[in-house]
């Protein structure tokens, strides 16, 4: 098997039209849905296939959704004119070409012969627990922020939220040999001696890059999910990525991104707490559909918290500049299970998270998480009808 890249400025294309930023899923048998084993041998290593070059998906974190499937019904794409590239997405493509550009060994060995950038997810997810060294940005210069957000959200909201862990993806850990034999051991059920090899062959490969910064690369960290088990094994959690952070810091959103991404998805586990995910909006239509409307209900929660005056107070035009971006990813993905809604229904569910927090200027009241659920759903086939199908 083998991954396969297109190159030169077919790349932005396959970037342009990636989806699934950070959806989440319920119940999943995580194990059953790893790609294939890459081949091992004593001299080499093998090459799996991840298809084309394209933008990391928050999903494939989740339920490793690979958001390929036809799902029709939530827009005629026809209809509605998607962007050929993102400004988020255009600067994970810089940096993941400049790489390739100039260590083009050593890039192909980790992003296409060992998926090195996929280990970084899972060890977050699967091995890791928060813990009181916990840290956010390559150099951990979001932290504070994070864990403010972290404590102003669990005040705000009325669901149980205190079992929620927080944690930062880093690639850094790809330079730890047994943490990364740990994950890769797990990931394709391969032997510890297979699995020893490719994290030897991973680590060594990081070492000698002089573009990598020793994992700090949005290659391996540009990510951002919320997880639940609903009272399995794994604890609830919400795990924000070094790159993602760093992306929209470029980007000159590093003052509002880390709440609004935080929120969004913590917005998912007030769904998980409440069982929003069974509603029949949620069950019913298309998967693009259902997905579309877990995703926009986010969106309105998350735009109700980072506004209100009593939740992180930030103010309306820049939240909603930073938003206007955040939700080009995955906009455009109409056939796809992880359809987010188009940008006009995202700033829709926003502006309608916006006015409930206006409310609150003159009332000075928090609604519960079940009053946000009831108006959204009041409203929500207003927020769809501008490019509904």
């Amino acid at each position: 098997m083998k991954r396969n890249v297109l190159l030169g400025s077919c790349l932005a294309v396959v970037l342009g039209t990636a989806a699934c930023q950070d959806q989440p899923t319920g119940p999943t048998n995580l194990a059953a849905t790893r790609p294939a084993a890459p081949s091992m041998s004593s001299t080499a290593l093998g090459r799996p296939d991840r298809g084309q070059l394209k933008l990391p998906a928050g999903a494939k974190a989740i339920g490793h959704r690979y958001c390929t499937e036809l799902m029709p019904g939530a827009i005629n794409p026809s209809d509605y004119e998607c962007p050929a590239s993102t400004a988020i997405s255009d600067w994970w493509l810089n940096a993941a070409l400049a790489s390739y550009a100039a260590e083009p060994e050593i890039f192909e060995l980790l992003y296409f012969d060992t998926f090195a950038d996929a280990l970084p997810t899972y060890d977050a997810l699967i091995f890791r627990n928060e813990s009181p060294s916990e840290y956010f940005g390559y150099n951990g210069e979001y932290t504070q922020v994070m864990l403010k957000t972290e404590k102003d959200a669990r005040r705000f909201w009325d669901i149980r939220s205190d079992d929620i862990q927080l944690l930062g993806m880093h690639g850094t850990m790809l330079l730890d040999v047994e943490r990364t034999a740990q994950v890769y051991a797990w990931y394709w059920e391969v032997s510890a001696d297979s699995a020893a090899k490719a994290a030897a062959a991973i680590v060594d490969a990081m070492e000698r890059s002089t573009t990598l910064n020793g994992g700090n690369h949005p290659l391996f960290s540009f990510n951002a999910f919320a997880f639940s088990t609903f009272g399995g094994p794994i604890p609830d959690k919400i795990v924000m990525g070094d790159g993602i952070l760093a992306g929209y810091a470029a980007l000159g959103f590093g003052d509002v991104a880390p709440q609004g991404v935080y929120m969004h998805e913590f917005a998912h586990h007030i769904q998980y707490e409440n069982g929003y995910f069974e509603d029949e909006y949620a069950t019913t239509g298309s998967a693009a559909e259902q997905t579309r409307y877990t995703e926009l209900m986010a969106d309105a929660m998350s735009a109700y918290f980072l506004t209100h005056k009593r939740g992180l107070a930030l103010n309306e035009k820049r939240v909603a500049q930073f938003l206007e971006v955040f939700y080009q990813i995955g906009d455009c993905g109409f056939t796809s299970s992880g359809h987010h809604g188009t940008p006009n229904q995202r700033m829709a569910a926003a502006q309608f998270g916006f006015d409930l927090a206006k409310e609150a200027l003159k009332q000075g009241q928090i609604l519960t998480s079940e009053q946000v659920y009831q108006r959204f759903l009041a409203a929500y086939p207003s927020i769809i009808a501008p490019d509904a199908n």
